[in-house]
């Protein structure tokens, strides 16, 4: 699937996407993920897909508090929060920040 020019690799719940991500040749540029979710949380996702792809960067999206959520990514750089209610553009505007980004 393809999203303004980016290709996106979808998964329902957390516990699919070590699978599409294992199944994927060359590069993934950025996870975005849900802190809580279905499966697996954020955390976790993040934290397994990690240890294959150490340069991964990562966009959370969360409803709780930025602070709770930034305790999360303690302070590393690659890994950004976009707080919910967000919108495209706004979804759109930090992708295109963490990704021009190297």
């Amino acid at each position: 699937m393809e999203s303004d020019g980016n290709t996106v690799i979808e998964a329902r719940d957390g516990a699919k996407v070590p699978k599409k991500a294992g199944n994927r040749e060359g590069s993934i540029d950025l996870l975005v993920t849900d802190m809580v979710m279905p499966g697996m949380s954020g955390q976790e996702l993040t934290e397994r897909l990690l240890q294959n792809r150490p340069e991964l960067r990562v966009l959370y999206m969360s409803g709780y508090s930025e602070r709770a959520a930034t305790d999360s990514a303690r302070g590393d750089a690659s890994m950004r929060l976009l707080a919910k209610p967000f919108s495209r553009w706004a979804l759109l505007r930090v992708v295109h920040e963490i990704l021009k980004q190297s």
